[in-house]
C-alpha cells in the first residue's frame, strides 16, 4: 500500500466523525460552546451529573468574575474564548476596568476542566471502528494527535498498540489512579517491553493526564490502568488540573514546557515519514505554531511528500498546500470514503 507506514495526524474532525458507541462524538471547535450549553445547562445535580453540574456553574461563575456573561459568549469558538482568556491573564496592559489577572486565570482553568467533563460527555473515552480499520491498514510509524480526548488511546490499547506505560506517553513513573474500589492512590509505572507499540504523540495534553502540582510536568489520573485483562482506560474521574493546553495562538506553555519534547519529536516523525494521512485537521490559520512544525518537517524534503487529507471542507487541502507546499495531495470527504476506496469498509458497517 502506498501509505503503509505513513505518520497519521489526528484533528477534532477525526473525533467528531468518529463511529463509536452511541454515535455521540465530542465537537468541533466552531460549536463546542453552544454544544456543551445544551449538553449541561438542564442537567440535574444528582447521580453521575452532579460532578458534571457542579463543573458547568464554576465555569460560568468564573467567567462572570472576568467580566463575560456565558450568553455573550455562547457563539464563540472554544479558541476564541481561550485566547481571549490566555491573554487577559498574562499581559498586563489588556487589564482593563472588568475583571483581574487571576479572574481570566481561573476562567480559563475552569473552562479546560470544562472540556474535560464535555468530551467524556460525548463519546471521547471510545474506541472506534473507523480508527481501529485505519490504523490496522496503515501500521503507521506514529499518530501526531491534536485532540485531548482518548478514542484513538482506546483504540491503540484494544489493538494493543499503545505502550501507556513510556514516559513520552504518561508522563511521569508515577500515577494517580484508582484502584478496584474506586479510590485513587500513587502508584509507580514499571516500563513494559512491547515487542510492536505505536508512538502517540499527544501535542495538546490529554483528558487522562493531570498536571503536576510541584513541578512542571503531568502524569496518568483518574483512570484504572490496562492491566489484568483490561485493553483499554476506564476513565473514572476526570483530573482535576487536567493537563490541557487549549487552542491558543502563542501556545506560551509549549514554548518552556514539558511538551516542548513532544513537538520535537512530531517534527522527526514528519520528516522521516514516507507519507502523512491527515485527518480531521483543518490547519486554521491562527494555529501558526503547529504550521511551524510542518513546514519545519519538509525544509529538508527534496520530493513532494505523499498526503492524504480527509476532511469534508475542501478548502483545507488549499489551506495544506499553502503551508506545506511540498506535497503532493489526495482528497477524501470523510474516513468512510477512504476505507470504502482501499475496499476495508462496506456499505452495512458504514450504516
Amino acid at each position: 500500500m502506498k501509505y503503509s507506514g505513513a505518520v497519521i495526524i489526528l484533528g477534532a474532525g477525526a473525533s467528531k466523525g468518529a463511529c463509536v458507541v452511541g454515535r455521540k462524538t465530542p465537537p468541533l471547535d466552531a460549536e463546542f460552546l453552544q454544544t456543551t450549553s445544551k449538553m449541561f445547562s438542564r442537567l440535574r445535580a444528582n447521580g453521575n451529573n452532579r460532578e458534571r453540574v457542579t463543573v458547568w456553574n464554576t465555569f460560568k461563575g468564573h467567567l462572570n468574575r472576568a467580566g463575560l456573561e456565558f450568553d455573550d459568549i455562547k457563539d464563540w469558538r472554544l479558541e476564541q474564548l481561550s485566547t481571549f482568556l490566555e491573554a487577559r491573564a498574562n499581559l498586563k496592559g489588556l487589564q482593563l476596568n472588568v475583571g483581574r489577572p487571576r479572574d481570566h486565570t481561573q476562567a480559563l482553568r475552569s473552562l479546560k476542566l470544562l472540556v474535560a467533563h464535555v468530551l467524556l460527555s460525548s463519546g471521547g473515552a471510545q474506541q472506534c471502528l473507523l480508527h481501529r480499520l485505519l490504523l490496522q491498514a496503515v501500521q503507521p510509524k506514529a499518530i501526531i494527535s491534536f485532540n485531548y480526548d482518548l478514542i484513538v488511546d482506546q483504540t491503540l490499547l484494544e489493538l494493543g498498540w499503545l505502550n501507556w506505560s513510556r514516559v513520552a506517553y504518561c508522563g511521569s513513573k508515577v500515577a494517580h489512579v484508582l484502584n478496584s474500589n474506586g479510590n485513587l492512590y500513587f502508584r509507580q509505572i514499571h516500563a513494559a517491553k512491547m515487542k510492536h507499540s505505536i508512538p502517540l504523540i499527544k501535542l495538546h495534553g490529554s483528558i487522562n493526564w493531570e498536571r503536576m502540582s510541584r513541578k512542571d510536568g503531568y502524569r496518568l489520573s483518574g483512570v484504572r490502568l490496562p492491566e489484568s485483562g483490561r485493553n483499554t482506560f476506564e476513565l473514572a474521574s476526570i483530573p482535576g488540573n487536567p493537563f490541557l493546553i487549549p487552542p491558543v495562538a502563542s501556545k506560551i506553555e509549549i514554548k518552556e514546557g514539558v511538551l516542548r519534547k513532544h513537538w520535537n519529536l512530531a517534527v522527526d516523525y514528519l520528516h522521516d515519514a514516507s507519507s502523512w494521512i491527515i485527518w480531521g485537521y483543518s490547519f486554521p490559520q491562527t494555529d501558526t505554531i503547529s504550521q511551524v512544525l510542518f513546514k519545519t518537517a519538509l525544509t529538508r524534503n527534496r520530493r513532494s511528500k505523499p498526503v492524504i487529507v480527509v476532511n469534508p471542507d475542501a478548502t483545507v487541502v488549499r489551506r495544506v498546500k499553502e503551508v506545506c507546499q511540498k506535497v503532493s495531495i489526495d482528497h477524501y470527504v470523510s474516513m468512510e470514503s477512504l476505507l470504502l476506496d482501499w475496499k476495508l469498509l462496506n456499505q452495512v458497517q458504514v450504516k
